[in-house]
This record gives C-alpha cells, sequence and structure tokens, in this order.
C-alpha cells in the first residue's frame, strides 16, 4: 500500500500536477441542550443525548466531541474545512474514501499545472447562507438546513454550522424550572 501512494505521488509530481489536501477545521460552538438532559449535549441530526466526553460522527465528513467548560456545554465540531468553489484543471482523487471515518473521509484534491483550487469569500458564504435560509423555510418550518460552500461534496459542509448560527433564528427551551435558554445552532 505504501509502495502504491509513493508511486501515485512520484507519478503526479512527474506530470507537474498538484495535490491538495483539505484544510481541517475544528470550532467549539455552544451545545443543544434539552430540558430532559441539562448535563449532556443534544445531537440534532442523531437525535441522541451525548454525555461529556463522547464523541459523535456527524452527517457529513467530521465529528462533534461533547465538552464543558466552566457552568457551559460547547460541541466541538471539527470537519473537513471550506469546500473550494468548481476549479476547472482540479478533481476530487479519493472518492472512494468518502464514507471512511473523519478525518480519511476528507476530499483530496489533484489539479493540473497552471490550476488552483479557488474558496468562496466570505460574502459568498454569507449569501450562499441566506440564499439557502429563505428557500428552506416554508417546507421546514422556519429551520434551514445548513448551507453548503463551494460545490457540493460528500466529504464535507464546511462552516455551516457557524454561518447558520448566525443566520437561523434558534427556538427557546425551557430548561429547568422556569429558566429559559437558548441553544446552541442546529449543528449535529
Amino acid at each position: 500500500m505504501k509502495t502504491l501512494i509513493v508511486v501515485a505521488v512520484c507519478v503526479a509530481v512527474a506530470l507537474g500536477q498538484t495535490r491538495i489536501e483539505s484544510k481541517l477545521n475544528s470550532r467549539n460552538l455552544p451545545a443543544n441542550v434539552g430540558k430532559d438532559s441539562p448535563s449532556a449535549c443534544v445531537s440534532i441530526s442523531e437525535g441522541k443525548v451525548f454525555q461529556v466526553g463522547q464523541t459523535w460522527a456527524l452527517p457529513v465528513c467530521g465529528k462533534s466531541t461533547c465538552f464543558k467548560e466552566g457552568d457551559k456545554l460547547f460541541e466541538k465540531v471539527e470537519d473537513c474545512g471550506p469546500l473550494p468553489k468548481q476549479s476547472p484543471g482540479c478533481k476530487v482523487v479519493n472518492e472512494a474514501d468518502k464514507n471512511k471515518p473523519y478525518p480519511a473521509c476528507c476530499p483530496v484534491y489533484e489539479c493540473q499545472p497552471g490550476s488552483t483550487l479557488q474558496y468562496p469569500t466570505e460574502e459568498e458564504v454569507k449569501a450562499a447562507a441566506q440564499s439557502t435560509t429563505r428557500d428552506t423555510q416554508g417546507a421546514s418550518g422556519g429551520q434551514a438546513p445548513p448551507a453548503s460552500q463551494g460545490s457540493p461534496s460528500p466529504h464535507s459542509a464546511p462552516d455551516a454550522h457557524a454561518t447558520q448560527a448566525a443566520e437561523t433564528p434558534r427556538p427557546t427551551t425551557t430548561a429547568g424550572p422556569g429558566t429559559p435558554t437558548t441553544p446552541g445552532a442546529k449543528r449535529s
């Protein structure tokens, strides 16, 4: 296996192709907390409760870990980072790995000489998130799915969690006797 990888890299270098790994991303976000489990993180996509220290896979290539800092719960979200736009001369070369555990599922790109991956600007990401939110609110009861950046990919939905947190109104729940709280953005 190692020989095969070395040969593939040598062939790519000989052809002048550039191999680009995904930009892995990690961020800490306020955890979703349920009224029946105020000391645990609630995964929206899994429909499950996770205790502090537990890790779970995301529906995209990534994982989340529940942790506590002070008296607040957080979710450490790790994924493949921003997806590039359609970039002529570049392609994903590990499509077969998309179902592997994180981070092996993150895309690896190969670009022809003179080609580079182009990533969406912050403004483009915000515009896509707003468009997705407007387009899906009616069908989903006001909750928008995570917005994707750049080209669609089965590997990742980069920073959709952070973008959606800023763009989507969040419901208020009751964590205890008469104590209102606002759960974190819909994430996992």
